[in-house]
């Protein structure tokens, strides 16, 4: 236990739900148009790389502030901790893939080029949720005793820090669409109040204009 109490780590159960269907539905969104139109295209091979760049910033902050503190301090988990850590090379593996199948089918948006993304972010997200799964029942309880709540919300810190300022209304609706109403609450809540404001106002309509155009049939 740190001299801070329990970390309260749920916070990154709730961004995980983001990352266990993302790929899969772009997957389905690609399948979805034998012939997509080039703007088509470009839409969603830009939301596939945002969606990775959110998956790879959200590991390199566990890579530099998670991993070495567990391994430090919980030295007779250390054998689960690396395992764990250790399958982000597979995961990155699976971003690779999935980035070069997706440059692939921005220069040429056919059938079978679209066939290859949609494979690859398959097995990306089964890759993905695996591994996530792993972490929420491995590693977050140990997280939760081993680390304070200042180091903990810094790994969060990390990862908003890549996000571009003109994505960060997306990103923000990624993660707060799959959450529960009380989940959601909870994120709000933990934003400073002009933030709260700024999302009632602008954040929420920019969101879900990206969503009818990331999903126009739905």
């Amino acid at each position: 236990m740190t001299d801070s109490g329990r970390a309260q780590v749920e916070d990154m159960v709730i961004v995980h739900r983001t990352f266990r269907t993302t790929f899969a539905e772009a997957a389905g969104l690609v399948r979805s148009e034998a012939e997509p139109s080039v703007d088509r295209v470009t839409f969603l091979a830009d939301h596939i790389d945002f969606t990775l760049s959110l998956l790879q910033a959200h590991h390199a902050g566990e890579d530099e502030l998670l991993w070495p503190k567990l391994l430090q301090r919980v030295p007779a988990e250390a054998a689960t901790v690396q395992r764990v850590a250790d399958q982000h090379d597979d995961v990155s593996g699976g971003i690779a893939r999935v980035g070069a199948a997706n440059a692939a089918w921005r220069a040429h948006p056919d059938a079978a080029h679209g066939a290859e993304l949609a494979d690859a972010l398959d097995a990306l997200s089964q890759v993905v949720s695996a591994h996530l799964d792993e972490e929420e029942r491995l590693v977050l309880p140990l997280a939760s005793q081993a680390l304070t709540q200042e180091e903990w919300d810094a790994i969060g810190e990390h990862s908003r820090a890549s996000i571009p300022a003109d994505r960060m209304f997306i990103a923000f609706g990624m993660i707060l669409e799959p959450a529960s109403e009380e989940d959601r609450r909870m994120l709000l809540s933990a934003l400073p109040e002009p933030v709260q404001q700024l999302w009632q106002t602008v954040g929420k309509s920019t969101w879900n204009a990206y969503a009818t155009k990331l999903r126009p049939a739905a």
